[in-house]
């Protein structure tokens, strides 16, 4: 764990600057990429209303995106570095926002979230993604309500690079059907990424889209 911190810091700490757009401190390819993992989100679930909680957060750029979407939700964000947190905090101050590493400790007590949602979070490669992805599902399984959205890199991706981490889709839904009643992907959207959407509920369910 702390090598994958040490990787994250040295990754992404120097990416932080007033000046960078959201997407150029967290090495997304470009906005329009990065806004399209989020239009998943809201496509697949209705935010109105719900408590969200953002986990690696990073810069805040999902409460940014939500507000000029005027979709009202109860944002809570989630990073692991303090200094993508006190950016956050300038660039999005409706938001709550919460230095915190959910694996060693809880800063929420007995609150839980409806919705539960990552972007990004498992793309570096850190050597303990799967592990870590496995790690994040239970978690975050017990901390919410009604459903969890992860966006991962495909291995379908045709240009893979080193630095990142790819996710078999089939591998994936199976981990999180142990964990969930109902899971599904969402691919097509980027031709080297994909969604898991967990959700709470009663009838057993895995299926790709």
């Amino acid at each position: 764990m702390k090598d994958s911190l040490r990787r994250l810091k040295e990754h992404y700490e120097p990416r932080i600057r007033p000046e960078s757009m959201g997407y150029e401190i967290l090495d997304w390819e470009d906005q329009e990429s990065q806004f399209c993992r989020f239009d998943v989100l809201v496509r697949k679930i209705d935010l109105s209303g719900k408590s969200l909680l953002d986990l690696g957060c990073g810069v805040g750029d999902l409460c940014s995106y939500l507000q000029q979407k005027g979709i009202e939700a109860s944002y809570t964000g989630v990073d692991i570095l303090e200094k993508m947190i006190r950016e956050a905090r300038r660039r999005c101050p409706p938001g709550r926002f919460i230095k915190a590493d959910l694996l060693r400790e809880n800063p929420f007590g007995n609150e839980r979230f409806q919705i539960a949602f990552c972007s990004g979070i498992f793309n570096l490669e850190t050597g303990d993604n799967e592990r870590l992805l496995d790690a994040y599902l239970t978690r975050l399984q017990d901390l919410t309500t009604e459903a969890v959205v992860i966006n991962l890199l495909s291995i379908a991706s045709r240009d893979q690079q080193d630095k990142y981490h790819y996710f078999d889709p089939d591998s994936v839904i199976k981990r999180a059907g142990g964990l969930f009643p109902l899971a599904e992907i969402e691919a097509g959207y980027l031709s080297n990424d994909f969604t898991l959407v967990c959700r709470h509920g009663s009838s057993s369910s895995g299926s790709r889209s």
